[in-house]
């Protein structure tokens, strides 16, 4: 049983509290389908937490009941996806589920993480465990985490907006559940972080020029050694040829001992020697784990090619798919328009079928958009050259791996499912 609160809308100081059998149960109750609405302000808001009295407010909170992190990005920041955060989760085993904003974009994304959590905690411990938490995510998102997540963490009391998006922008949004453990919350106590309370993102200096590569680039480099010691070396062998290679290749602009990422701060009683080492244990020990779950993933994830059992809409959920046609439907205002079928090849659903429509000249701006960023990333994960939406002809026959999502049914019409994403480098 988990417990939390809600609101009519975020005027009002009035908090209901409620129930969900399980944190997957809430999932399901507020955030598996999305409200339509113009304005935000008037959608129905959620409190990780219950109240003493029913007046939201951080005197009358009783505890918090989960974690949550508001991601809050802008164009031109060093964005995470929502593949980013769910992957660092994933490979820390924890339960969540993330949803996107009501003013989520694709040059922007915005998004909410939410975080089981083992036990309620109360407003004394609060900033404490949210702040170890967000401290142990930021060590596989290289420190980017606390440049855009909204501080809003920090009050135990806030309200978050409900699964919404806005009507011109319904094909943005998404929301799913990943299992795994509860966040250890007695765990994250004991660490007393103040990471995000008393550090503030500080961006480093500019890189020097004629230095040979920045800070992506180093991570990158790095990143490919983890993968190519992976199979025959230990996770010490990994991390001292990683400092080895940053110490040298690098030198003068060394990954681990850049300033810019939270991580490789020196810590109160370290050196900074001390530090970079503990930052470059930490990077080994997260891309090794990431690594070890994408191969036991794709293991796992048999190519099965079968006859579908149900024709009901499927829930929203990552699989192998197989491109089976895409035929020119222009549409009745004579719109470039393709129709794309689609085959279920892995999980519970294999030998399902979907189908999903890519615009072109002649239709809206935004379809227009959404259509060109997917067939981009088909060809990517096709190894296709896909110029136009008819170039897509190309990929028929082609296996990529997907997330299926869930479209619920409007005005009538069925719910049915389309392609949320493509996993351009699985």
């Amino acid at each position: 049983m988990i417990t939390y609160s809600t609101q009519p809308t975020a005027a009002t100081s009035a908090a209901i509290r409620e129930t969900a059998d399980s944190f997957k149960g809430l999932f399901e109750k507020h955030f598996e389908q999305p409200t339509v609405l113009v304005e935000k302000t008037r959608a129905k808001t959620f409190i990780p937490a219950a109240f003493r009295i029913p007046i939201r407010s951080d005197a009358s909170l009783d505890a918090s009941t989960m974690i949550i992190f508001d991601v809050d990005q802008k164009p031109g920041d060093d964005l995470i996806t929502l593949e980013d955060a769910e992957d660092a989760l994933r490979d820390l085993g924890i339960e969540h589920f993330i949803y996107t904003s009501h003013s989520h974009t694709l040059e922007a994304p915005r998004f909410r993480i939410v975080i089981s959590a083992s036990r309620h905690f109360y407003p004394a411990e609060h900033n404490s465990i949210c702040a170890a938490m967000l401290e142990e995510l930021d060590e596989f998102l290289d420190g980017r985490l606390l440049k855009v997540v909204d501080p809003c963490w920090k009050v135990p009391s806030q309200c978050y907006y409900v699964y919404t998006v806005h009507p011109d922008r319904k094909n943005f949004a998404i929301s799913f559940y990943n299992p795994g453990k509860p966040a250890d919350i007695d765990d994250l106590k004991l660490r007393q972080s103040t990471y995000g309370i008393e550090t503030e993102y500080k961006p480093g200096a500019p890189r020097k020029p004629g230095t040979s590569v920045g800070a992506r680039g180093r991570s990158y480099e790095l990143n490919r050694i983890v993968g190519g010691m992976i199979s025959s070396s230990s996770e010490a062998e990994i991390a001292k040829r990683l400092f080895e290679v940053d110490n040298t290749l690098h030198a003068g602009d060394e990954y681990f001992r850049d300033p810019q990422y939270p991580r490789n701060r020196v810590r109160p009683g370290e050196t900074p020697e001390m530090a970079a080492w503990r930052s470059c244990l930490s990077f080994t020990k997260s891309h090794i784990r990431s690594l070890k779950r994408k191969i036991r993933q794709h293991a796992e994830e048999k190519i099965v090619d079968k006859k579908a059992q149900s024709k009901e809409p499927m829930p929203t959920h990552d699989a192998m798919i197989k491109i089976r046609s895409i035929k020119s439907q222009p549409t009745k205002k004579g719109g470039e328009s393709y129709l794309m079928e689609l085959q279920v090849m892995s999980g519970d659903h294999a030998g399902r079928h979907f189908w999903n429509r890519f615009y072109g000249t002649g239709n809206h701006d935004t379809a227009i958009k959404i259509s060109t960023s997917m067939k981009d990333k088909i060809a990517k994960a096709t190894q296709t050259e896909v110029q136009s939406l008819k170039d897509l002809m190309k990929t028929e026959g082609k296996i990529i791996r997907a997330r299926i999502k869930h479209k619920p049914g409007t005005s009538g019409f069925p719910a049915q499912n389309e392609i949320g994403d493509i996993f351009v480098n699985q």
